[in-house]
């Protein structure tokens, strides 16, 4: 629950210069689930952490037993609703994190919290209490990833001790509400939380507990039975209490209960036992599609745009910038856009809709490209835990926002496949050029949409100091359409959403999902399903999940998925050959 000092040292020098004259009083920047990392509301009895300055003592103090105190080394946190002020059980402070627990106590509503460290009181901050607002806490503190499982005799669950179908495995987290008594000490009843609900992919499973543990204030377990319908490492899980739905986070399940299978189309098990066991991994990436989406996706295609936007603002315009403007783009996040546009004299009223069409053709999704990058990757346990969920078993959801944790310590050394690359596809043969460790290729703009042209693509390399001679390639057979999506005027997110399509390679599987951006966060919807099957519905639990915004705002989209053609590329533990295709609408969510 502790994070990097180092994720803080920025917003700490940030607040000292911003606020010369007050630094020396307490202060918070966010207060959130201690599991979720969720700031939209905080419930009763569940335990808090909130990160900001002169909070406590420089190094980190741990309460060391049970009662909890209600002052620590200094530091305590009271929470006032109305005229009624209560002190909040202390699990740790710091001078720029504390942990605590909201008690039991105080009734759902607005609220203010506020620090106080050797007798400085500081700045109350205005949090909204819920009766009910339950985070599921992840293996590695994220709030993300690989959930914290266990098994009936506490045995961490994993991709190397994977949970079994019928198997009754206890969840961990905290929020389910408030008890009786006191928050300081380990609750001595079991009480029963009502109304809760857990879903494995898109069955509600059954519940046997959910309520505190025995062992720690503040903390809640819930026991419950795996759904036979579900297998695989990265099956989603979420927690609905009191009509809030929790964080998303993955379960490894596997019939004989051993080392998980990961069914097609994700990364293979023992790639993945691999990476969390600190070996090397050498992977490659070919893709074709829209530049924008494969400069979203790490390939460097801003450098192509930076022409058509200086013609545009009339100033020649930076590479950085260029990327700058890209990501605000592709998130749909017009404030940042304003704001940066700005530093080229474009003001607000200059952003009209004749400009923005301009700046859409500027670096829209009619210009596409390829590229391929190939290298050696080491440190990449934190990345599986964040991006590999994103690839969960077919017919499942799951909802992520950002990481707050960053997945430090994954490193990537370029591996040498010749100069140039040989590239062919419909409109003949062009070579791929080497630009900063990557292979790219622009193929100009005027296509008609985000998908890629129907055809065989190949890609071969002549060979180069790593990797030898090869040969890869793609067939699309046709685009993919999303076919009922001018019926879908905007999201319910209290209604199931059927998304269908057709042009679909068969076999194969597609991507289906939205994003939604809020201030300073993204939050990602994503959906596997066979692409044969040409309708998928996703349940409304998994909906709830996302907030309400308008359409300039969120986004949703069907896309084959990425790891459909894996290609054998000698040298290479994994590579695949990736359609970045689309198709794709901004729209409400209600």
């Amino acid at each position: 629950m502790y994070l990097n000092q180092k994720q803080l040292r920025w917003a700490f020098t940030a607040a000292w210069f911003l606020a010369p004259t007050a630094w020396a009083q307490p202060y918070f920047y966010s207060v959130v689930n201690s599991a979720s990392y969720s700031k939209d509301s905080i419930a009763p009895g569940s335990i808090f952490t909130a990160t900001g300055y002169g909070l406590g003592p420089g190094p980190l103090l741990q309460a060391g037993s049970y009662p909890l105190p209600n002052e620590l080394g200094g530091t305590s946190i009271n929470v006032t609703v109305g005229s009624s002020t209560l002190p909040c059980p202390m699990f740790y402070t710091s001078g720029t994190q504390v942990a605590a627990i909201l008690p039991s106590s105080t009734p759902p509503g607005d609220a203010m919290l506020t620090p106080s460290y050797r007798g400085v009181v500081g700045f109350p901050t205005h949090i909204v209490v819920a009766g009910s607002a339950f985070g599921i806490y992840s293996a590695d503190s994220s709030g993300i990833g690989p959930g914290a499982f266990t098994g009936v005799n506490y045995d961490l669950k994993g991709f190397q001790n994977a949970a079994r179908p019928g198997d009754t495995v206890i969840l961990w987290g905290t929020g389910l509400g408030a008890i009786d008594g006191s928050d300081n000490d380990v609750p001595s009843g079991g009480k029963q939380f009502s109304g809760v609900e857990v879903f494995v992919g898109t069955s509600a499973a059954r519940i046997s507990y959910a309520g505190r543990s025995g062992c720690c204030a503040g903390l809640d377990q819930i026991a419950f039975e795996i759904p036979a319908s579900v297998s695989g490492c990265f099956v989603p899980v979420a927690v609905r209490s009191g009509g809030v739905v929790s964080n998303f986070v993955t379960l490894a399940v596997d019939s004989a209960g051993t080392s998980c299978v990961n069914p097609p189309p994700a990364l293979p098990a023992s790639a993945l036992i691999r990476a969390l066991n600190g070996d090397e991994l050498k992977l490659g990436v070919i893709a074709i599609g829209p530049t924008l989406i494969l400069d979203g996706a790490g390939f460097q295609f801003s450098s192509d745009m930076v022409p058509h936007l200086s013609a545009l603002l009339h100033a020649p315009v930076s590479d950085d910038d260029a990327r700058s403007l890209i990501g605000v783009y592709r998130s749909r996040d017009i404030r940042s856009m304003e704001r940066l546009l700005r530093k080229y004299n474009v003001s607000r009223s200059q952003v009209t809709p004749r400009f923005l069409r301009s700046l859409r053709a500027a670096i829209g999704i009619d210009q596409h490209g390829a590229a391929a990058a190939f290298g050696t990757s080491s440190g990449l346990a934190g990345l599986v835990s964040v991006f590999g969920p994103h690839l969960v078993s077919p017919g499942t959801c799951i909802v992520t926002k950002e990481p707050r944790v960053a997945p430090y310590g994954a490193h990537t050394h370029a591996l040498d496949a010749g100069q140039t690359l040989n590239f062919s596809g419909p409109s003949g043969q062009r070579t791929m050029t080497l630009v900063r460790g990557q292979y790219q290729l622009s193929l100009g703009s005027g296509f008609p949409d985000a998908n890629v042209t129907p055809g065989t693509y190949a890609v071969t390399g002549n060979g180069g100091n790593d990797i030898p001679k090869f040969a890869a390639s793609l067939k699309v057979t046709s685009g993919l359409t999303w076919i009922n999506k001018t019926a879908i005027g905007a999201i319910d997110r209290t209604q199931p959403l059927t998304v269908m399509w057709t042009g679909a390679s068969v076999p194969g599987f597609v991507l289906i999902g939205g994003s939604v951006h809020t201030i300073g966060e993204n939050i990602t919807l994503v959906c596997v399903e066979d692409s044969a099957k040409g309708a998928f519905t996703i349940p409304p639990f998994v909906l709830a999940a996302l907030p309400a915004a308008e359409a300039q705002y969120a986004f949703f989209f069907i896309a084959p998925h990425p790891l459909s053609t894996p290609v054998n590329i000698p040298g290479l533990d994994l590579a695949y050959f990736v359609n970045a295709s689309s198709d794709y609408q901004a729209i409400e969510v209600r």
